[in-house]
C-alpha cells in the first residue's frame, strides 16, 4: 500500500454493468474507494474461440507467499448476443467478426460507437452469458510490491481450439478518464494497439492523480503477442485498461507462460 492505493484479492466482487457476474482479477482501491467499477480487474482472462468470446465465472485462490496471490480461472462461459429477447447465432457471428475489424481501425472506433448504443436499445440487442464445458484453465500468479503487480499467466487448454488468449487489466472508466503521454492527452478509443517502440502510455485518474500503465511483456514459448490500451463508456459498460493478446498459431498451441507488469504511479506528474 502506498499513498492510499491498495491492491486487493477480493473474490467476492463480481462487477457491475454488462459484465456483472464474471470472475475478476485483483481490485484496485484508493482510500477505501473501489476503482475497479465495470472493469475486469488486474489480471483476468477472455479467450476468443471460433465464433465466440469466452470468459470465466469460476475462480479460486490458492496459498501463495507473502505478497503473492495465485488465482485459477476456468473459462466456462460463452458470450452470445440476443435480439428482442432471442439468442441469435448469426448476430453473434457478425458481432464477433465486427470486433476484429473494430480493433484493427482505432481511428474509426469513436465514430463507429456513435450509432451502436442507440441501435442496441432500439432492437433490444444484449449480451447473454451461457455456461459451457470449460475450454481452458488459466492460472495467474500476482506478486504485489507496493503499487506494482508482476503477473505470470499460465494457460492450459481443456477442450477445442483456442484462437486468442486475452489477458485483461481493466478499471473504471469513471475514474481513468484521460490518457497520459508526458502530460494529459485524450483517452484512447475502444481499443488501440500500443507500439512497444514508442514509449510508455498511461491511463490517468485526475481526481486521485493516479497513472495506470503496463510494461515488460514476454511469452513462453515465443508466440505472436500484442498490447492494447483502451477505454469505453456506455449505458451498461465503463472500463479503461490494457490487454495482452497472445495468438495461437493453430488453435492447439497455447502460451505456457505470459509475463507482464502493471504499475500505478501516484502524484509526481512531471
Amino acid at each position: 500500500m502506498m499513498a492510499g492505493i491498495s491492491i486487493v484479492p477480493d473474490l467476492g466482487y463480481l462487477g457491475e454493468g454488462i459484465s456483472e457476474g464474471l470472475a475478476r482479477g485483483l481490485l484496485v482501491c484508493f482510500g477505501g474507494e473501489n476503482l475497479t467499477g465495470e472493469g475486469m480487474g488486474i489480471g483476468s482472462v477472455a479467450i476468443r474461440c471460433p465464433g465466440f468470446t469466452c470468459f470465466s465465472r469460476t475462480s479460486k485462490d490458492s496459498p501463495g507467499g507473502e505478497g503473492i496471490v495465485i488465482r485459477t480461472f476456468l473459462v466456462d462461459t460463452r458470450m452470445s448476443w440476443s435480439i428482442l429477447g432471442f439468442v441469435s447465432p448469426s448476430l453473434t457471428r457478425s458481432i464477433e467478426s465486427g470486433i476484429g475489424a473494430y480493433m484493427r481501425h482505432p481511428g474509426l472506433q469513436r465514430l463507429l460507437m456513435v450509432p451502436v448504443m442507440p441501435l442496441r436499445s432500439l432492437f433490444g440487442i444484449h449480451p447473454v452469458f451461457e455456461s459451457i464445458p470449460p475450454t481452458a484453465e488459466v492460472t495467474f500468479t500476482y506478486q504485489i510490491t507496493g503499487t506494482a503487480v508482476d503477473i505470470s499467466a499460465r494457460v492450459r487448454r481443456l477442450a477445442g481450439p483456442v484462437g486468442t488468449v486475452c489477458l485483461l487489466n481493466e478499471l473504471s472508466a469513471d475514474c481513468f478518464v484521460t490518457g497520459w503521454i508526458g502530460g494529459i492527452v485524450p483517452p484512447p478509443p475502444g481499443w488501440e494497439e500500443l507500439s512497444r517502440e514508442r514509449g510508455a502510455k498511461s491511463l490517468y485518474d485526475p481526481v486521485h492523480q493516479i497513472r495506470f500503465s503496463i510494461a515488460a511483456i514476454s511469452t513462453s514459448p515465443p508466440l505472436q503477442s500484442k498490447i492494447f490500451w483502451g477505454r469505453e463508456m456506455g449505458e451498461d459498460l465503463g472500463w479503461a485498461g490494457f490487454a495482452v493478446e497472445v495468438e495461437s498459431p493453430d488453435g492447439m498451441v497455447v502460451p505456457n507462460e505470459v509475463r507482464y507488469r502493471i504499475e500505478f504511479t501516484v502524484g509526481g506528474l512531471t
